[in-house]
């Protein structure tokens, strides 16, 4: 999957990306203080914040229907969701407006921007074109329902499937797991299967009695052998498949409810 891991620390690719690009910004804007003109060496900061608005902002917007009703969950920024768009433009307004009536400067503090802009489209870029096309599939070998006997992902070929890994010691898992279970009543043409990792019944039975959500089917996966299959890196692991069983996208760490039902929406359209 599309992460890297350093010690406990999970990172998804476009975050790395971002924050290799944030890196551009701020060592253009101080060798511009540096060798052209000391005010543009403090430019990082205030561009990287004015950006960051813009783009959360414009994310937001975009999904309004999402964050409507918790509206508070805007201000999650570690569950992703920027338009860089709205953030390319909300840093060069601001570079404009500090620099007001002072042209030439003007025109330098876009050059911080333009750094950024181009490691992130070269680093995402690269990374499209390089990346092997995924060829993993529903699995087909059974796994232990909790409610008893097993069962085969692969049999529900046929419909879109979203395969969610989880624990119960997992804090991102808990968080996101009463949204999921939401989608997955609002989503009737979409299977959800929750795959437990690790875990033997008794605990994981234990855990969702004591949840306010209804959360079926669950699964059993003691060994863990579907995080290793996908070469989950951490977990929740979020897996989303075609009606052909072909796996389309995945998402590793929590996954905000935007982003879900953007991926809802393509799966139901394809």
């Amino acid at each position: 999957m599309d992460a890297v891991t350093i010690g406990p620390l999970m990172l998804p690719l476009p975050r790395l990306f971002a924050l290799l690009s944030l890196v551009a910004l701020f060592v253009t804007a101080a060798l511009l203080g540096r060798r052209v003109h000391e005010e543009l060496g403090g430019l990082g900061t205030p561009l990287l914040i004015s950006g960051g608005i813009a783009a959360r902002l414009g994310y937001v917007l975009g999904h309004w229907d999402a964050y409507a009703r918790e509206p508070w969950s805007m201000l999650f920024f570690w569950q992703g969701g920027l338009d860089p768009l709205w953030g390319v433009l909300g840093a060069v307004f601001y570079g404009l407006w500090h620099f007001r009536g002072r042209r030439r400067l003007q025109r330098l503090a876009q050059l911080p921007v333009v750094a950024g802009l181009g490691v992130w489209l070269a680093l995402s870029g690269g990374h499209a074109w390089l990346a092997k096309p995924a060829t993993a599939s529903l699995p087909d070998r059974p796994l232990d329902r909790l409610e008893g006997g097993d069962r085969a992902l692969a049999d529900w070929q046929g419909r879109p499937v979203v395969v969610n890994l989880w624990a119960s010691w997992c804090p991102p898992c808990r968080r996101e797991m009463p949204r999921l279970a939401e989608e997955a009543e609002r989503h009737p043409g979409v299977r959800f299967a929750f795959v437990n990792q690790g875990e033997n019944r008794e605990a994981v039975t234990a855990y969702l009695e004591r949840q306010a959500f209804s959360l079926a089917p669950v699964f059993l996966d003691r060994r863990a052998r579907l995080r290793n299959h996908f070469e989950a890196p951490g977990l929740p692991a979020t897996l989303f498949f075609n009606r052909q069983g072909r796996l389309v996208d995945a998402h590793v760490g929590e996954i905000s409810r935007a982003a879900l039902r953007d991926q809802l929406r393509s799966l139901l359209d394809r």
